[in-house]
């Protein structure tokens, strides 16, 4: 990746398309940051009508770096009062957009109102609610320092009471369509816990960062490699409703075959496979592909989980040929995933 830096204005991040930068020399950096606009330094490409400054050049090295802009790629927000925002996201432009509207208005919205109530559920990708009771004011303390400290990832919302006896937080995923109770408001980490538990996605991507997670819940994994994201996000929207069915037992994964190609083999898959779908016991060590080559579908995933459940399919790491595909049946299936 080209060691280099950008500012970016916000109006741009929203844009769509993707293409070349727009480099912009020094003076007009300046000009910008006493402007009124809100700006970003960056250094990844996302969009046309995006401007930027490059740091890589000799001339511009010492005044990137009395910015602060010592590593690549970052992204930052400045604010003309010197507040400084860094973004930790995905380079994605709909994320860079989230970032900035958080970041330019309030870290806490009041709704005193169900209407507001309402309208401020479907502010955010994630949105945590308190409906404090009106005597909670250590609750209501501790809920400002959670919206400050997580502004630039999630909305945080101050709601009307859901009764005269008890506190109450809520929190909505939109993305997965999923609501959350928080059970635990009392204890140190209960609230910090309870964000990130609203804030998981309900597919999530297997990573080297989080593999040891999901491997370790004692949950089989039901993978889907792929290598592109428009893959992985047709298969989300496909495979949602089942991993809400299935969630108890189940966590549903997508998988980046280009930083995952050791484990076809190892899953019963085509080793220069660029899709495949293969269920994991990490109990059992057991695997189970689904070795045709369909397009998959929310039936045919479904039918796949009824053959290993129902144990008309074995493992396939357990068949005698080592070939893979369907299993000859068994009298006993298995109890669980």
């Amino acid at each position: 990746m080209k060691n280099t830096s950008f500012l970016l204005v916000m109006t741009a991040c929203l844009a769509a398309g993707v293409s070349a930068w727009n480099h912009i020399s020094k003076a007009a950096f300046r000009e910008g940051l006493d402007s009124m606009a809100y700006q970003l330094i960056a250094s990844e490409k996302t969009d046309n009508n995006i401007v930027s400054f490059d740091c890589s050049l000799p001339s511009h090295q010492a005044f990137c770096k009395s910015l602060d802009v010592t590593s690549f790629p970052s992204i930052r927000l400045y604010h003309r009062d010197g507040r400084l925002d860094r973004y930790r996201g995905p380079r994605k432009a709909r994320e860079i957009a989230l970032f900035l509207r958080r970041a330019i208005r309030p870290a806490m919205f009041d709704a005193p109102s169900p209407e507001l109530v309402e309208h401020f559920t479907l502010l955010d990708d994630v949105v945590i609610m308190l409906h404090p009771h009106p005597d909670d004011w250590q609750l209501e303390d501790r809920f400002v320092a959670l919206a400050n400290k997580y502004r630039h990832q999630y909305t945080f919302v101050m709601a009307t009471p859901f009764s005269k006896t008890e506190s109450a937080v809520v929190c909505y995923n939109n993305l997965d369509d999923v609501r959350h109770r928080a059970e635990d408001i009392e204890s140190v980490h209960g609230l910090e816990d309870f964000v990130k538990l609203c804030a998981e996605p309900l597919i999530p991507e297997l990573t080297r960062r989080n593999e040891e997670r999901y491997t370790s819940t004692g949950k089989s994994i039901l993978h889907y490699f792929a290598s592109t994201e428009k893959e992985k996000e047709n298969y989300r929207t496909i495979a949602r409703p089942l991993a809400k069915k299935y969630a108890e037992f189940l966590h549903f994964t997508t998988t980046d075959v280009n930083e995952y190609s050791e484990l076809l083999p190892s899953f019963g898959l085509d080793a220069d496979s660029k899709r495949g779908l293969a269920l994991q016991n990490p109990n059992t060590g057991d695997v189970y592909p689904l070795r045709k080559n369909k397009n998959i579908s929310e039936d045919i995933i479904e039918t796949f989980l009824e053959d290993v459940t129902s144990g008309r399919l074995e493992p396939w790491n357990k068949q005698q040929s080592g070939k893979g595909g369907r299993g000859e049946s068994v009298n006993n299936g298995h109890d669980e995933l």
